[in-house]
C-alpha cells in the first residue's frame, strides 16, 4: 500500500509539473510579435526626441507607459506620489561647464572639445604635478603601473589598451583583462588618491568621435544626484596622443619610443615623464526632476516577496538636430517589459496570479549612469530583503557581428554571479522549451573586459546581493548612432527572449523555494 501512495504521489507531482509548464507557455506565447511592434512604433518615434532623461520625451515615454500599466489593472505602487503612484519621483542634478582652462608647464593653453574633454563634475583650480603612469594597471603580482609611484593629489595620465610584448601578445592573464578597461583603470586612479586622471585614447580618429558625444553632452549639462557641493578631489579629461605629449611636456616621438620600448623589455613603462599642469575648471548646476515608472501585481500565499522586471525607457535624446531613436537601446527592452506585464495580469485574471508579487519597472536615467535603478535601489518601494531577483532587458532586438545571419541567441549575463540555483532553473527552462534560442555566456564574467555585468541596471540589484540576469543582444553598428531605428529590429526576436524571460519569472514566482543565494557581492 505505501508503495501505491508514493507511486500517486509521483504521479501527482509530474502532473501538476506538466500543467504548471502548460500554463507558463499559455501566458508566454500571449507575447506575440506584433503587440511589441505596436508598442515600440510608438516609444521610439521622432515625436519621442530620443527620450532623454528629464526632458519631454522621456515624460512622454513615462505617461505612455504608466498608461499602459494603469489600462492593465496593475497598481500603482508608490504611496508617497498621490498625484501619479505609478511615477516614482526624484530630482538630479544637471551640471553645466561654467568655464574649463587646461594650461601646459611650457606655457600652452589646451582648447575645449578639440584637444581634451572633460568628463563629469569636478572641480579644480589649482597646478598639478603630472605622473605618466603607463596602463594605469595593476595587478596582484606580474605587472603594475604603480610600483614606487605616488600618485596622491596629482594628475596621472593613462594610456588606452593594454601592455603588450614584442610579439603584440598581452602582459596580463586571461583574467587580469578586466582590470584594462578604461572604467577600472579609472577607478584605480582614484583609489590611489590621484585628483585629476588624463585618458589617452589610442588614436585621434577615436578621440573626436569620443569628443563630438561629450560635446553634445556638455552643452545639454551631465545629470547626477543632487550634491552639496561639486567634487574638489578627483576629476577625468580625455585626450589623444599628441596633446598627451603636451600635457607631459615631451615631443609625440618620445611617447611612440616609450610604448615601443615597453613592448621590446616586454615591462612596464610607467614612471617615464613627469611635468605640472595648471586647470581652471567651474561648473554651474540646476535640478532636473525626472521618474521610475511602476506597475505593481500582488501575489497570493508568498505575496511578501518579490520579483522585478526592468528595462530603461531613457535614450541620449537629439544631437546636432537628429533624433537619437533608440528602438533597441532600450525601446526593445521596455516593449518586453509592457508586454510581460500583460501576459501576467491575463493570467492573474484567468485566476493563475503568481505566487510571489511582481513589480513592473521602467527605469529612467540609465544612460547618465543607471541612475534611475540606482535611485530605486537605495529607496526601495518594497524592502530589498523581500527582492528575489531582477531580470532586465535591455537591447534584444537586434544581431551583433558574432551572430550575423543567426538572431536565435541572447547574451545571459549574471546568471551565476549571486546565485547557481538561478542559473540551473533558466538553462533548465531554456533547453526545455526554447532549445532553438542559443543561450550565449560569452560576456557573463566579471573580469569580461566590456564590463557589461556592471553597464545596466540588473547591476544596481546585484550590488544589494539580489540574484540577476540580464538578456542582451549585443553591441552592433547603430549602437548608440541616430541610425538605431525600429525599422532595423527584429520583432520575432524581441518576441522569443521576451517569452524566455516571461518563463523563467513564471517559474520563479511560483516554485515552492525562494532562489537561493550562495555567493555574495563584496
Amino acid at each position: 500500500m505505501r508503495n501505491y501512495l508514493l507511486l500517486l504521489l509521483f504521479f501527482a507531482t509530474i502532473g501538476n509539473a506538466m500543467a504548471q509548464d502548460s500554463l507558463m507557455l499559455k501566458y508566454a506565447n500571449e507575447v506575440k510579435a506584433q503587440d511589441l511592434k505596436k508598442h515600440l512604433e510608438i516609444i521610439a518615434s521622432d515625436e519621442y526626441e530620443g527620450r532623454e532623461t528629464g526632458q519631454k520625451g522621456q515624460k512622454m515615454a513615462a505617461e505612455y507607459i504608466a498608461n499602459h500599466f494603469k489600462a492593465l489593472g496593475l497598481q500603482g505602487p508608490v504611496k508617497s506620489n498621490e498625484k501619479n503612484p505609478f511615477y516614482q519621483t526624484f530630482n538630479l542634478e544637471k551640471s553645466m561647464l561654467d568655464s574649463f582652462n587646461v594650461t601646459t608647464k611650457a606655457g600652452e593653453s589646451l582648447k575645449i572639445f578639440k584637444d581634451f574633454f572633460p568628463y563629469g563634475k569636478f572641480e579644480i583650480q589649482q597646478e598639478l604635478d603630472v605622473v605618466f603612469v603607463g596602463y594605469g594597471i595593476e595587478t596582484d603580482s606580474s605587472y603594475s603601473d604603480y610600483k614606487d609611484l605616488d600618485v596622491a593629489g596629482k594628475a596621472v595620465v593613462i594610456l588606452e589598451g593594454e601592455p603588450e610584448d614584442k610579439h603584440g601578445k598581452s602582459l596580463l592573464t586571461e583574467e587580469q583583462k578586466g582590470m584594462a578597461s578604461n572604467g577600472a583603470k579609472i577607478k584605480l586612479a582614484n583609489e590611489k588618491g590621484a585628483t585629476l586622471v588624463i585618458l589617452v585614447y589610442k588614436t585621434a580618429e577615436k578621440f573626436k568621435k569620443k569628443n563630438k558625444y561629450f560635446e553634445h553632452a556638455s552643452k545639454e549639462g551631465t545629470l547626477g544626484f543632487p550634491s552639496k557641493e561639486v567634487s574638489k578631489k578627483s576629476g577625468l579629461i580625455c585626450t589623444f596622443p599628441h596633446k598627451a605629449s603636451m600635457i607631459l611636456g615631451i615631443k609625440s616621438s618620445d611617447l611612440t619610443k616609450a610604448i615601443h620600448k615597453g613592448k621590446k623589455k616586454g615591462k612596464s613603462i610607467a614612471g617615464e615623464f613627469e611635468s605640472k599642469i595648471t586647470i581652471n575648471s567651474a561648473v554651474k548646476t540646476t535640478l532636473i526632476p525626472t521618474e521610475n515608472v511602476l506597475g505593481y501585481l500582488e501575489g497570493t500565499d508568498k505575496k511578501e516577496e518579490l520579483l522585478v522586471l526592468t528595462a530603461h525607457y531613457d535614450h541620449i535624446g537629439i544631437i546636432d538636430g537628429k533624433v537619437y531613436n533608440g528602438a533597441d537601446d532600450d525601446g526593445s527592452g521596455t516593449v518586453a517589459v509592457l508586454e510581460m506585464a500583460e501576459s501576467f495580469v491575463l493570467a492573474a485574471k484567468n485566476g493563475n496570479r503568481p505566487r510571489r508579487s511582481i513589480l513592473f519597472m521602467a527605469v529612467t536615467g540609465e544612460e547618465k549612469g543607471l541612475l534611475g535603478s540606482e535611485y530605486y535601489s537605495e529607496n526601495p518601494i518594497f524592502p530589498l530583503e523581500n527582492t528575489v531577483t531582477n531580470l532586465n532587458t535591455d537591447m534584444i532586438g537586434r544581431e551583433d557581428k558574432k551572430h550575423k545571419g543567426n538572431p536565435n541567441y541572447v547574451y545571459l549575463i549574471g546568471s551565476d554571479m549571486l546565485s547557481q540555483d538561478l542559473h540551473n532553473l533558466s538553462e533548465t527552462i531554456g533547453k526545455k522549451h526554447f532549445p532553438k534560442l542559443e543561450l550565449d555566456y560569452k560576456f557573463n564574467k566579471a573580469s569580461d573586459p566590456n564590463r557589461y555585468y556592471y553597464r545596466s541596471d540588473h547591476y544596481n540589484f546585484a550590488k544589494h546581493n539580489i540574484p540577476v540576469i540580464f538578456y542582451f543582444n549585443g553591441v552592433h553598428e547603430d549602437y548608440h548612432k541616430h541610425t538605431d531605428t525600429v525599422d532595423k529590429i527584429d520583432f520575432d526576436k524581441i518576441q522569443n527572449i521576451t517569452r524566455l524571460t516571461f518563463a523563467t519569472a513564471w517559474v520563479i514566482a511560483n516554485r515552492e523555494q525562494r532562489l537561493e543565494l550562495d555567493k555574495v557581492e563584496e
